[in-house]
């Protein structure tokens, strides 16, 4: 282990060369690296020898302890001082302790006391470099996980898992980039290939990306690839105006040559980051009604679309119309419409909603009731989750527009 380096300040050589002496025959891990018999000297060498553990004495000329002190804490806040001097002025220890000196010790010096404060001091500083060493694997550790870490955000950040703040967050963490030209691409070939094994769609998405790291597609320009809680590829990527289709055949393409599947792709623009569920939820409303549906997931949308105005309307319910399980039901519509029965249901009812407003002479109150929602609070906290503005500012654009 490299020993502790030690600075020693004080005015006095005697006191300078006893302290070297006396810590010399300590055996501590430790060595005197400078002697300083002034705080301009002595702030010099704590820049070059950038010492662990420093002595100093109050009164030195030129600049004083106290001041050397004050300046060191500026320059190198991670040092250890210990002050050994001959005031035994209250005040002067006071300052001392305010600028986070270690130990205050008053000539002549007591060896024991010097030993334990030394001790002290390179437990304090061992302390700290094991944590610092363990903050620095911790890094490493996250960075080398960074491109997980990402995935993982935006599959919870599109399920809506996220608040928005978490959201923003993130995004400076992963470097989004704020451009305006976001655009959330979401790839189903889920029923296409024949034999799907648990770890097919990881196949698709890291395919897809080599095949997109070889080739990119004209305007493609920041991209990641991660796969949804259906198991289907999502691409976030930045891209301007009209690029969208090269894309997208790029995609379709890399697929069908590297694992001869066909893909279904919709698209959807990311205004915000933070509004990364909106735009999967738009662009996954497009892909199911493409899609095939199962005849259980079938009959529960139109179950739904006929009671949906009852602010009753629960899982159970819809289940028990089918005479099925509600946990089987609520697993078919997750993995067919991407999304859980409530936030299904919460779509359907804001849908509805916008068409129902479109009357002037409709009160929010009435629509909200229309809608099944008992209360105009709650229809508004849903119509802004769904939208991202209230009814009445939905309204007020409307006017404007």
């Amino acid at each position: 282990m490299t020993p502790w380096r030690i600075l020693i300040a004080d005015d006095e050589p005697k006191i300078r060369a006893g302290l070297r002496a006396q810590i010399e025959r300590m055996g501590l891990p430790a060595v005197v690296c400078g002697e300083a018999e002034d705080g301009e000297i002595a702030l010099e060498l704590a820049e070059t020898l950038r010492p662990d553990i420093v002595l100093v004495d109050i009164n030195m000329p030129f600049m004083n302890g106290l001041d050397f002190i004050k300046a060191l804490n500026r320059t190198r806040p991670g040092m250890r001082v210990i002050v050994i001097t001959g005031y035994e002025k209250f005040e002067y220890a006071r300052a001392a302790l305010d600028m986070n000196v270690l130990a205050y010790l008053l000539k002549p010096i007591d060896l024991d006391e010097l030993r334990r404060v030394l001790r002290a001091a390179m437990d304090s500083l061992e302390a700290e470099r094991a944590h610092n060493r363990h903050f620095e694997w911790a890094i490493s550790q996250i960075n080398a996980r960074r491109s997980f870490l990402r995935e993982e955000f935006l599959r919870d950040a599109v399920a809506g898992r996220l608040e928005a703040d978490e959201i923003r967050d993130f995004g400076v963490y992963f470097d989004f980039p704020r451009s305006g030209a976001l655009r959330l691409m979401l790839i189903s070939v889920r029923g296409v290939a024949s034999g799907d094994k648990p770890w097919s769609h990881i196949l698709r998405q890291y395919t897809l990306q080599d095949a997109l790291e070889a080739d990119l597609p004209a305007g493609l320009g920041f991209h990641c690839l991660f796969t949804d809680d259906r198991g289907d590829i999502a691409m976030l990527y930045e891209a301007p105006d009209g690029a969208d289709e090269t894309v997208r055949a790029a995609v379709r393409d890399a697929l069908r040559s590297e694992l001869g599947v066909q893909a279904r792709v919709e698209v959807e623009p990311v205004e915000d980051v933070t509004a990364l569920a909106d735009a999967y939820d738009a662009a996954m409303e497009r892909l199911t009604d493409r899609a095939a549906l199962s005849p259980v997931v079938d009959a529960a949308k139109a179950y739904i679309a006929e009671h949906y105005a009852d602010s009753r309307l629960e899982l159970t319910e819809v289940a028990r119309s089918l005479s099925i399980h509600p946990v089987y039901l609520s697993r078919l519509m997750k993995q067919e419409l991407g999304m859980p029965f409530a936030r299904y249901l919460t779509h359907v009812r804001i849908g509805r909603a916008v068409e129902l407003m479109n009357d002037p002479d409709r009160k929010i109150w009435q629509v909200a009731e229309q809608v099944g929602y008992n209360g105009a609070n709650y229809f508004s906290a849903a119509f802004k989750k769904v939208l991202g503005v209230s009814p009445a500012e939905y309204r007020t654009e409307r006017k404007q527009s």
